[in-house]
């Protein structure tokens, strides 16, 4: 009778460990069959492109200093962000607001910059054009939904590397031009990129960063997603952070996390034969990244040299030239002078950012305070006039700034 319960226990838990096997490897061939359709598809999105064009339009930039370019999907024009780390996303209702068509989901749970893990919901676009002529054919989008903490970052779809990996793109600052012709056209990236360092496949593995304090060499992701100057991790922090100038910033991420930036300043780096001598480098506990943001790319003019193989994309070279001009001081903030900025929330405006014994700190002001008015209703404190930077340009021009502030459901008032 006890052989007979053991041999019965051992063929249920046998059963269950099969059962779990096949579920576990039916998982992962779904798993895995759904990320080649997705990349068949993402290959496919410039297959209506001419083999050979030339375009120019004008470079455009946000008030967060993200470069965008205006196109249109069917008869509406759209703007689109450009980043280089992420897949092209937008709002959910966005989306919908444009007819687009549910695809399907990402296989997997994808984690945003702030540790949020979420499964995508896919949708195509039809007719999204770039430029006078330039089709792409049903780009995939992420719909991002109000809980997801890029969400608030969305002012503007985004298009992601699986629809820049179908142009190659000559950002000229100098001249306020984008540049894009063909991802096959290898003739034109030669004539276009003459006089630029070119940096092997630095798109796909990074940007070789010399820092010369240390002599030790680090890759860095080149991301025009990110709106800051270099993010460096925690073993370099250590090792630049007793040699150069530091400053403190809360930066309020989203309704229920503060985190700790440290900036340093004026810290030389080599890119192969170029050199830098005053960069800015932040470090952030928690974002253990290697980061090249647009504060530090806008120094340079760059193309994005993606070129096309078999199938797609075969190499993806960066190239950089120093600018001539560099960006007024006023253009993009990414520090406000006065050591604070807002942002808009579903209460109104609130201090986002703020230095550490800065300017802003030492006369009262708190992370996650409601600004009420500044210099007596001077500037709009709307959600349009802080997404379109109008609010942090006052802040920063102006010597003197009178704040009304709601805290704890009292009115303060304060001169910073």
């Amino acid at each position: 009778m006890k052989i007979a319960v053991r041999n019965k226990v051992k063929m249920t838990l046998l059963l269950v460990i099969v059962i779990g096997f096949v579920g576990g490897l039916s998982y992962f061939i779904y798993g895995v069959a759904q990320m080649y359709k997705i990349n068949t598809w993402q290959n496919a999105i410039g297959k209506e492109l001419p083999s050979k064009f030339k375009e120019i339009l004008p470079l455009k930039r946000s008030s967060k200093g993200w470069f965008y370019i205006t196109g249109k999907v069917g008869m509406h024009k759209r703007d689109f962000i450009l980043d280089t780390q992420a897949r092209s996303m937008a709002r959910i209702e966005n989306l919908l607001s444009l007819h687009a068509n549910h695809w399907g989901t990402y296989p997997r749970a994808v984690k945003n910059l702030y540790g949020q893990q979420e499964k995508y919901a896919l949708y195509t676009l039809d007719n999204v054009g770039i430029g006078d002529s330039l089709l792409l054919y049903k780009p995939l989008f992420s719909g991002i939904t109000q809980t997801n903490a890029l969400y608030g970052l969305l002012d503007k779809d985004l298009l992601g590397k699986d629809v820049l990996q179908h142009f190659v793109w000559k950002f000229s600052l100098d001249y306020d031009e984008l540049t894009l012709f063909s991802n096959s056209d290898a003739n034109m990236l030669r004539e276009e990129a003459c006089n630029y360092t070119k940096i092997e496949n630095g798109l796909e593995e990074g940007i070789p960063l010399l820092f010369e304090s240390v002599k030790e060499l680090y890759k860095y992701h080149f991301d025009l997603g990110y709106e800051g100057y270099i993010s460096i991790n925690k073993e370099l922090y250590e090792k630049l952070k007793k040699k150069y100038p530091q400053k403190k910033y809360l930066v309020k991420r989203n309704e229920n996390l503060v985190d700790t930036t440290f900036m340093l300043t004026n810290v030389p780096i080599r890119i192969n034969d170029l050199f830098v001598p005053d960069c800015k480098v932040t470090y952030r506990p928690g974002f253990d990244t290697n980061l090249l943001g647009v504060g530090f790319i806008e120094r340079f003019n760059f193309i994005l040299g993606y070129q096309k193989g078999d199938k797609i994309v075969a190499k993806e070279d960066l190239y950089l030239q120093p600018r001539k001009t560099t960006s007024k001081s006023n253009d993009f903030v990414y520090c406000p002078s006065k050591g604070f900025d807002v942002e808009y929330s579903e209460d109104g405006a609130v201090v986002s950012f703020l230095e550490i014994n800065g300017e802003a700190s030492r006369k009262g002001l708190k992370i996650g305070d409601k600004v009420l008015e500044i210099n007596h209703g001077a500037v709009c404190l709307s959600a349009d006039s802080i997404k379109l930077g109008k609010v942090t340009l006052h802040i920063n021009n102006c010597n003197e700034l009178e704040l009304k502030i709601k805290r704890n459901n009292k009115t303060v008032y304060m001169n910073i």
